[in-house]
């Protein structure tokens, strides 16, 4: 991750913040794209397991790029191998969720929030062990460019693990396959007919519709945090960074948690509905208690990592109950094209609302977008239970005949 190298990449490639900042959104562009087609085209093209291999080799590949522009000192370069890591990146992520869909049925929601958890921890090696390589490498090279080359290179040194880790993958699914004989998802090529779109219910829509709003308000909130906490808290720059770390760092406790218990009652729309009721609560805590009590951020931050904690495994689990197997990877390409085209939108607007009318308006329309992310699980729980044939609420039923008997 570029941020865990961002004074060394702006100094030593003599690079402006702006461009800097482009190396993000390098990866964004053909993330947003290739959700959209790229599971449909794992789904009825290649499939999982040749899917698998194909998007971990684009990251690994573009890790590779992305340190050979280091070496030579080349931005373009760098460029480029960022664009090959956002191609696989978020297509891994997919196919890796159509493989827990297909592999764990009933206890999706804990392999979910497990590997929730390993992100997380992933992510914060990420940050962290990149600049400690670069500053442990001034004894062995004397080029800036050849020790940032170096720290870059080790990613695609844990791509590699990550390539083996595919195979091991792509082996056990042959292998549950022959165990299976024949039931249940095949991989191979298969036409793509307009009739398919008709797998995709108005409930499904649904669903899509509310990733656009709970989820990205957290990530949205998670990048002004550190200002926000110094300039209405009066937080230093140092505890304000501790504060809204808390956001995603209590989730690799808790989420395994969250993820056991959501197996265990299989209520998935209970859980969503408890977990963005505690967001707005959040929202209407910082509103409404004083700025400068010590204790709010703390509060908001804890509550918002329990929220994140139990939302994500239930959400996640859904298109696996509402979508087949064979349709599964276009199904969570379609919900994290939905994702990604709506945390872009809301982080730029985030800005634009801070700059020009202050925190209070911004928490007021993050309080209605939580509001508004209730009412459509509200409407998912009511379109559901009337329809002919539910599907998500014989959960809630079944659980409820079980508590009674």
């Amino acid at each position: 991750m570029p941020s865990g190298l961002e004074d060394t990449i702006i100094k030593v490639m003599g690079v402006t913040t702006a461009e800097y900042d482009l190396l993000f959104s390098a990866t964004a562009w053909p993330g947003i794209v290739l959700c959209l087609v790229g599971g449909i085209i794992i789904d009825k093209l290649v499939g999982l397991r040749l899917g698998l291999l194909i998007v971990v080799s684009s990251v690994l590949v573009g890790q590779t790029i992305w340190g050979v522009g280091g070496f030579i000192d080349n931005y373009f370069v760098m460029l480029v191998g960022r664009f090959f890591i956002g191609a696989g990146n978020d297509l891994t992520i997919i196919v890796a969720n159509a493989f827990k869909a297909i592999w764990f049925k009933e206890k999706l929601p804990l392999a979910i929030s497990i590997d929730i958890a390993y992100s997380r921890i992933g992510g914060t090696m990420a940050i962290l062990i990149p600049q400690l390589i670069y500053d442990n490498l001034n004894s062995a090279f004397d080029s800036p460019n050849v020790r940032l080359g170096v720290s870059l290179l080790t990613a695609a040194g844990a791509m590699l693990l990550g390539l083996l880790f595919s195979l091991i993958v792509i082996f056990m699914d042959y292998e549950r396959e022959k165990k299976s004989k024949g039931q249940g998802r095949q991989d191979g090529l298969k036409s793509i007919k307009i009739d398919d779109i008709k797998q995709f219910s108005f409930l499904f829509w649904l669903v899509v519709l509310i990733n656009t709003t709970f989820i990205p308000v957290i990530h949205s909130f998670v990048t002004i945090g550190q200002l926000f906490f110094v300039q209405k808290y009066g937080f230093t720059i140092q505890l304000a960074n501790i504060v809204n770390s808390l956001n995603f760092g209590l989730v690799i406790i808790l989420a395994p948690v969250a993820g056991l218990l959501i197996s265990k009652s299989s209520t998935n729309l209970i859980w969503m509905l408890g977990s963005a009721l505690l967001g707005l609560s959040v929202h209407a805590i910082i509103l409404l208690l004083r700025n400068r009590d010590y204790i709010v951020p703390f509060l908001a931050v804890s509550l918002y990592s329990i929220a994140y904690s139990f939302w994500a495994p239930s959400y996640m689990a859904l298109p696996a109950l509402l979508i087949k197997e064979d349709y599964i990877t276009t199904a969570y390409g379609m919900i994290s094209f939905s994702f990604n085209a709506s945390l872009a939108l809301m982080i730029y607007l985030t800005g634009l609302v801070v700059d020009n009318y202050g925190y209070f308006i911004l928490e007021s329309s993050y309080f209605l977008i939580v509001t508004g992310c209730i009412v459509l699980v509200l409407l998912v729980i009511i379109v559901d239970s009337s329809s002919r044939h539910p599907k998500l609420i014989t959960q809630v039923l079944n659980c409820l005949l079980k508590i009674r008997s």
